[in-house]
């Protein structure tokens, strides 16, 4: 398919810019009119304020409404032009025309919310829903910017594989700003007056307000420690597209900075009108710049860190550890210049990557329980218990697999194959590991998490590494139930019993996993035929696999909208669980439709890791909100122990 010349899509550009600065007017004026209850300044007739076309200048109220008005005029105005221009000069191109229709539909799809949110009396949930769209319709239009700018250096555009850190960023931003306008709807920021602590306590308020507004704070928190991570990581980084890598992550450091820095201030000087409308727009432009980090993360041919910061893979590409949760993205494959040192390849040894979403999912349970917030001090005995746990049984996983990684060029230079550490060694290592962890989760946490904790560690070692990998194309799926055993330990960990909601998380994953690991199978397939594991797609094919994808994927969707069916989850976590599981489910058809291997299979492992990821966010955002739910326990319990 043939590009537009260079030149064409500067007209495009130029639209798509005036269309995302009217978009980030839009959601400020749109977060100062619910602020200012401005809503009917301008009674309900349009496009005249009060019978008049102008406003009345003295009228507060009116000039904040008709302002709000004519910029979602102007914005609608601007997005159809930017169809239009799409649709008559690039209609063959797919790069400008996919961004500039999915923004047209997005701006529908937001008049109608409006429309909602005003008939529901501006409901927090409705309210939410309502700017999460206004973020995915500033995101389409930010791409448009990005991928116009791409077309007028005239290069040819090929996705590159950069840190998934970016990607992270991106959707930590959009859980803390939407996570915000839950405070913000419920004034939750007057229950929790001081900075950065609630009252001068670390703790967080008895008071289910200032609760809100304390997770809040921690959140931003993190995500300014995320990115300064990203930021500092950056500077490491050489090759095609590193600088534009670097200033992007800058920007987005800077700007998380300042909306802290605008978020103290408005709480100290308490919530005056001009500071919140400052911290939205801060907000919005900080979801711009983790949009811009992301493309741009995307965008590095070949960028790459110093060989002492290599690891044992190829570059973009997940490493071969066949973990049912895998999540791990490792560097280039080339032999390090500098040996690691044992402390690194002991860390290695636990794949520290592959834990990182184990304990997401081990965490965010432990706030959607009908106990409240968990206390800081549990939270962190479940962290350092689930991670040793996990970390022990990856250990032992590598110990059983050394004859596998040495006949693979990606996990040959890990520390067991390498000769770095020997195997009795990590065997010991990761024995110890799994007794230290059921020792802290039996004495700090609760016998239950224990025995389920430890479970989880069996499960993995025997069923999974020693009898199912190789020997069944079923590994993935049996074995799958290995990778739920999180959910379960953060659940028990708050309530001391499994109840009927502990099991919904434990079959999400379960029927997550095939989808998600197929994929990355699909990619390697060629690899795991020669080291003689019998993935589903050496052994039944491509095809038969890509079926089975799309099959698990139906089944989950519908499967992760249940509990709030059932009472135990609201009306915004079942809309996030759907947007997500349509994604997942277009993802899964695509690579039905293309023959062979195609790019979009890495796409959808990608993504996949990310969709897990928000939906348990989702999980935690819904029930710290009072959506007007409760969950109740269920009559009958399965297994019940005190807990300490």
């Amino acid at each position: 398919m043939s590009s537009p010349a260079p030149q064409d899509a500067q007209g495009y550009r130029r639209v798509s810019m005036i269309a995302a600065g009217l978009a980030v007017g839009l959601i400020t004026l749109g977060g100062v009119v619910r602020i200012s209850g401005a809503g009917m300044g301008c009674g309900d007739h349009w496009p005249l304020c009060n019978g008049r076309l102008f406003p009345d200048l003295s009228n507060t109220l009116e000039v904040i409404e008709w302002s709000h008005r004519w910029v979602a005029a102007l914005l609608t105005a601007t997005v159809l032009c930017l169809l239009l221009l799409a649709w008559r000069r690039h209609r063959k191109d797919d790069f400008l025309r996919a961004p500039a229709t999915a923004a047209a539909v997005l701006l529908v799809i937001q008049v109608l919310l409006g429309a909602v949110a005003v008939k529901l009396g501006t409901a927090a949930p409705a309210v939410v829903i309502h700017l999460a769209n206004a973020m995915l319709l500033l995101l389409a239009l930010v791409l448009c910017v990005l991928r116009a700018g791409e077309r007028l250096r005239g290069a040819t555009v090929i996705p590159g594989r950069g840190p998934t850190s970016a990607l992270l960023a991106a959707g930590f931003a959009l859980v803390v700003i939407l996570f915000g306008a839950f405070v913000a709807n419920y004034n939750a920021g007057l229950y929790c007056l001081g900075f950065p602590f609630c009252g001068g306590e670390v703790l967080p308020p008895a008071d289910g307000l200032g609760k809100l507004q304390w997770v809040h704070r921690l959140l931003a928190f993190l995500f300014l420690g995320h990115t300064l991570g990203v930021a500092i990581s950056s500077r490491r980084l050489t090759g095609e597209g590193s600088g534009e890598f670097r200033r992007a992550a800058l920007w987005l450091a800077s700007l998380a900075a300042l909306q802290i820095a605008v978020g103290a201030a408005m709480i100290l000087q308490m919530l005056p009108m001009p500071l919140r409308a400052a911290h939205l727009l801060v907000g919005s432009l900080v979801w711009v710049a983790a949009v811009v980090l992301a493309f741009r993360s995307r965008r590095l041919m070949g960028a790459r860190q110093p060989a002492s910061d290599r690891r044992d893979a190829t570059v973009g590409q997940p490493s071969d550890d066949m973990s049912p949760t895998a999540v791990s993205f490792e560097a280039a494959s080339v032999e390090p210049e500098v040996r690691p040192s044992l402390l690194r390849d002991l860390i290695t040894l636990t794949k520290p990557r592959i834990i990182s979403l184990l304990l997401l999912t081990t965490v965010f349970p432990m706030f959607i329980t009908d106990r409240g917030v968990p206390p800081l001090r549990l939270v962190v005995w479940v962290i350092l218990g689930g991670y040793l746990m996990a970390g022990g049984a990856n250990t032992v996983n590598m110990w059983f697999d050394r004859d596998i990684d040495r006949l693979m060029s990606r996990t040959r230079l890990r520390p067991i194959p390498s000769g770095r550490i020997p195997a009795w060694a990590a065997l010991l290592f990761g024995l110890a590991q799994g007794g230290v962890a059921f020792w802290i989760f039996w004495k700090m946490v609760n016998p239950l998490s224990a025995w389920l904790a430890f479970s989880g560690y069996l499960f993995y070692v025997f069923i999974y590494t020693v009898w199912l990998k190789r020997l069944t194309a079923q590994n993935i799926v049996i074995g799958g139930a290995a990778g739920a055993f999180p959910p379960l330990v953060g659940w028990t960990a708050m309530t001391g019993s499994l109840d009927l909601p502990a099991l919904y998380l434990f079959a999400i994953i379960f029927f997550w996993t095939p989808p998600h690991f197929w994929a990355l199978a699909l990619i390697k397939r060629k690899e795991y035929a020669r080291a003689g594991v019998p993935m589903m797609p050496v052994v039944q094919g491509e095809h038969w696999t890509k079926i089975q994808m799309v099959a698990y994927s139906l089944m989950l969707v519908p499967l992760t909208v249940m509990p709030s069916v059932f009472g135990a989850l609201g009306l915004f976590y079942a809309g996030v669980a759907i947007l997500l599981g349509g994604r997942l489910i277009w993802y899964s058809i695509r690579v039905l439709r293309e023959a062979g291997v195609t790019p979009t299979a890495w796409k959808m492992y990608k993504y996949s890791l990310l969709y897990l990821a928000l939906l348990f966010a989702a999980m935690g955002v819904d029930r710290a909100v009072p959506f007007g739910h409760r969950y109740e326990r269920q009559p009958a319990v399965i297994l019940a122990q005190p807990s300490n």
